[in-house]
């Protein structure tokens, strides 16, 4: 496996979360209308924009820990069990920690 590679995509991956989460967090930090009708319209779009929020900051870490690995030399290693994740897998989820296996159970 190509750890370079996979770190040089996992870093473009972490910047561009980055930049969701910071685009997030500004949306949240909007001023609200002063119309009531407005403001609950906004309020809703608040809720989705949360959830955004706490998935990319999901995303982030995931994507830190995946970072980490490769430099201590455990990535692709299942966090569970031990064994190779396989690379389809982490061609498919390049921060996954578990292995099919050990993800099904």
């Amino acid at each position: 496996m190509d750890t370079g590679r996979v770190e040089a995509e996992l870093r473009e991956k972490l910047s561009e979360a980055i930049r969701q989460l910071e685009d997030v967090q500004a949306r949240l930090r909007g001023a609200h209308s002063a119309s009531f009708g407005e403001q609950a319209i906004e309020r809703e779009s608040d809720e989705v924009d949360e959830k955004l929020e706490a998935g990319a900051i999901r995303e982030i870490d995931a994507i830190k820990a995946a970072l980490e690995r490769i430099e201590a030399g455990k990535y692709g290693i299942c966090t569970s069990c031990g064994d190779e994740i396989a690379a389809a897998r982490l061609q498919a989820l390049p921060y996954t920690t578990l292995c099919i296996a050990c993800a099904s159970k």
